[in-house]
C-alpha cells in the first residue's frame, strides 16, 4: 500500500464513537489492487474478534460453515461477510447446536441479514471516501455511505466495475 493511500485509510477511518450499535473493525490486511472490498481480514484478526481458533476456523470451512478464503497460505484474507458468520457460529455454539443444525440454520443467510440479526452494522458510522486504486494513472472515488443509508446494489455495482477495470488494465500490460 503506498504512503497517501495509507493515510487516505487513517484519514477517513473517523471517530466510531457515538453509535449505538457495534460496527465491523477494520482489517489488518492489505487491500488487492482495485480494493473494492472495503474489509479484509486475516485469520489472526478473525480469532482476535471472535476467540476462535485458526483450526477451528478452517475446520468450518471444511464443514461448510463458512466459505473459503480468498487466495491460500499466510497471505489468505476473509471478509466481513465471514467475520459476521464466525459471530454467528459463536451465538449458535451458546445453544449447543451440532454443526448440522447449524449449517441448516446459516444456509441462505445474507451478509445483511447477519449484521441484522447480530445487531451489527456493516457500513461505516459516517459518511467516508474510499479510494480505489485501479492503475498508477487511474483511481475511482466512492462514497460509503453512514450506517442504514447504505445502498448494497451500489457497492456490488462498483465492484463490478472495478473487476472489470482490472481485467482491462491487465490486458495493456501484455500487448508488446
Amino acid at each position: 500500500m503506498r504512503d497517501e493511500e495509507r493515510m487516505d485509510e487513517i484519514h477517513n477511518s473517523g471517530s466510531r464513537s457515538g453509535r449505538g450499535s457495534a460496527t465491523l473493525p477494520v482489517g489488518s490486511a492489505a487491500t488487492t489492487v482495485g480494493g473494492a472490498r472495503p474489509h479484509r481480514y486475516t485469520i489472526a484478526d478473525l480469532e482476535q474478534e471472535t476467540g476462535i481458533s485458526p483450526r477451528n476456523i478452517r475446520y468450518y470451512i471444511t464443514q461448510g460453515l463458512l466459505p473459503s478464503a480468498n487466495g491460500r497460505g499466510v497471505g489468505a484474507t476473509y471478509t466481513a461477510d465471514h467475520l459476521l458468520r464466525l459471530k454467528f457460529i459463536n451465538k449458535l455454539k451458546q445453544d449447543n447446536l451440532p454443526l448440522a443444525e447449524m449449517r441448516r440454520q446459516m444456509e441462505g443467510l445474507t451478509q445483511e441479514k447477519l449484521a441484522d440479526v447480530l445487531r451489527v452494522e456493516t457500513a461505516p458510522p459516517q459518511d467516508r471516501w474510499r479510494r480505489i486504486h485501479l492503475h498508477d494513472d487511474i483511481e475511482i472515488h466512492v462514497r460509503e455511505r453512514a450506517g442504514r443509508d447504505r445502498d448494497y446494489d451500489l457497492e456490488r455495482a462498483v465492484e463490478e466495475i472495478a473487476g472489470h477495470a482490472e481485467i482491462v488494465l491487465s490486458k495493456l500490460g501484455t500487448r508488446a
